[in-house]
């Protein structure tokens, strides 16, 4: 279930968003972005569905079908979470210092127009978004990972991870890591990132990361 049924502030959505996006399932867990009306959107409040609540839905007075936990608090549909999400992507990727308003207003163009906000630099969010220091390109947190130190015993071992992990020859793999720092991994994803770094642990080596923010103001 989705937020264990509960009523979200804009802020608070867009992160659950942006979390989901780090998973990759944003598709799979959240169905529909459902709202409050008749305030400014930033003030109003959110209710994340997921497939299972869309399963057994009521009829309101206005023929709109809402699950259960919506239709109790007048709540109405406002966009598929899958939208929600494509929406902040793409102001993402045109302003990456976005704030919450920057946000907002973004949403509430797609609502009015059911078109992307294009603000002239970065139309419909198409090509490379630019790489500010501290911040993710895209909705989902990146991370750069480096092998920094590493015992000359355990060369061999960090040779091997490496040769298997960039898909690399292993001779080419133990130059690199006689070479420390070695670059493991550069604006990578949270999945690709955890799957470096359990391989490395499991040979009892850390490694150096740098976290790039999805969101400004986290």
């Amino acid at each position: 279930m989705s937020d264990a049924h509960t009523l979200l502030s804009l802020q608070e959505t867009i992160e659950a968003i942006a979390a989901s996006c780090d998973d990759g399932d944003v598709w799979d867990r959240y169905a529909w972005v459902y709202v409050n009306k008749g305030d400014a959107l930033i003030r109003q409040r959110f209710y994340l569905s997921s497939a299972e609540d869309e399963e057994d839905l009521l009829v309101d007075e206005n023929g709109e079908s809402l699950p259960l936990f919506a239709a109790e608090r007048d709540l109405h549909h406002y966009l598929e979470a899958a939208t929600f999400a494509d929406v902040l992507i793409v102001q993402k990727r045109q302003q990456p210092l976005s704030q919450l308003d920057d946000y907002a207003a973004a949403l509430e163009h797609y609502h009015r127009q059911d078109a992307f906000r294009d603000l002239g630099d970065f139309h419909a969010g198409t090509g490379d978004a630019p790489a500010l220091p501290g911040i993710a390109r895209g909705l989902s947190t990146e991370f750069d990972l480096q092998l920094a130190e590493c015992p000359a015993e355990r060369v061999g071992d960090a040779a091997r991870a490496t040769a298997s992990l960039l898909d690399i020859p292993i001779a080419e793999a133990l130059a690199r890591c006689r070479q420390l720092p070695l670059v493991l991994g550069e604006r990578i994803d949270p999945q690709q990132c955890a799957r470096i770094e359990r391989a490395f642990a499991a040979l009892s080596l850390s490694l150096r990361r740098t976290t790039y923010r999805a969101l400004a103001w986290l």
